[in-house]
């Protein structure tokens, strides 16, 4: 568990450390290798990345307009979200955002006819109600203080059209082997987006678990993830109050 400090609002909170803070964690994370507890060719994880990955899908195809509208994907990484909702036949306007340069500018040279900002995603350079959707995909569990949480809610919702939806992915529990990601409970959700519709659900398998299935992923996947407190992450969407109607 983190201390309860990180999530609660410090009235003498310093942004700027906040954001050094995650620049310092990816920079440790490349340095640690840590990359490999995420590789794809382990069978158990790459069953959970795929069971996320489809139902963050599905949340996405649901909540955009017919239009194709305008998607924002906060922590967008290298952008590899794209190609997915493309497979799905949905053409969105993209505006990625990641506080990591390094990452945009590989971001922009993989999908040049979109757009990416280096940002924090609490300071997003758009106007008001600029987006129909907003993907926040494993961001808030690595915000590292409960007063950048709030800030980053406050400003999907400034950014959100009427009508709009927060399309959200993230992990359910705090990490015992990496102290710079904590769970956000549906308890917390409701404190950050207060008055909001949620159609939020538990999914997946806890990864330490998944990775050890091996061979036996098949067969062992969807009885444990049948199991409500080993499922990993809560995958939905959310809306703010008077937000309409489908």
């Amino acid at each position: 568990m983190l201390p309860a400090v990180l999530h609660q609002e410090r009235p003498d909170w310093d942004r700027a450390r906040d954001l050094d803070r995650i620049r310092e964690t990816y920079a440790g994370y490349d340095v640690a290798g840590r990359g490999r507890l995420w590789d794809t060719s382990n069978p158990g994880y790459a069953r959970l990345s795929r069971v996320l990955r489809q139902r963050l899908l599905g949340e996405i195809a649901r909540s955009l307009p017919p239009s194709g509208g305008r998607l924002l994907d906060l922590g967008c990484g290298t952008g590899d979200l794209i190609e997915d909702v493309e497979q799905l036949g949905q053409f969105p306007e993209w505006v990625g955002v990641d506080l990591r340069p390094d990452v945009i500018e590989i971001a922009r040279d993989r999908y040049p006819d979109r757009s990416f900002v280096v940002a924090s995603a609490d300071d997003v350079p758009r106007p008001d109600a600029s987006f129909d959707v907003i993907v926040a995909q494993v961001l808030f569990s690595s915000l590292p203080s409960g007063s950048l949480e709030h800030a980053v809610a406050a400003e999907i919702e400034r950014l959100l059209a009427s009508g709009g939806w927060l399309i959200w992915s993230d992990l359910r529990f705090a990490n015992p082997t990496n102290p710079q990601v904590h769970g956000i409970g549906k308890r917390r959700l409701r404190a950050l987006f207060s008055g909001w519709t949620m159609e939020i659900k538990p999914v997946g398998l806890l990864p330490p678990v998944a990775r050890r299935l091996g061979f036996a992923t098949g067969l062992l996947y969807p009885v444990l993830a049948s199991v409500p407190p080993f499922r990993s992450h809560h995958v939905g969407r959310l809306r703010p109050a008077g937000g309409g109607g489908e």
